[in-house]
């Protein structure tokens, strides 16, 4: 995604849901570009968390590997997750 974890939106109709990018409003349904970066081309990706946003909420990068090796992106998470701090639950996650 182009932004940091975002509150969710729970009403029905998801057409005229937006999501801030920058200060400016985008529809949500643009943010599935992102995926594919990763998943048309058929490489394997890994996200690890490396942040939190203004608001609490996790900030992620996506790790992005040559094709075929599964356990590259995997290993490169491991060996920089600690420098980031590691996973820590948001503030009123429900477990």
């Amino acid at each position: 995604m182009s932004t940091p974890a975002f509150p969710h939106d729970h009403s029905p109709a998801e057409g005229p849901r937006t999501i801030d990018v920058d200060g400016k409003q985008v529809d949500y349904n643009e943010q599935a570009v992102w995926p594919g970066v990763a998943t048309l081309p058929g490489l394997p990706a890994t996200v690890v968390p490396v942040g939190r946003s203004e608001t609490g909420l996790p900030i992620g990068i996506q790790i992005v590997g040559p094709y075929l090796e599964d356990r590259t992106p995997i290993t490169f998470a491991e060996l920089i997750e600690p420098a980031f701090g590691g996973f820590i639950p948001p503030p009123g996650l429900k477990t």
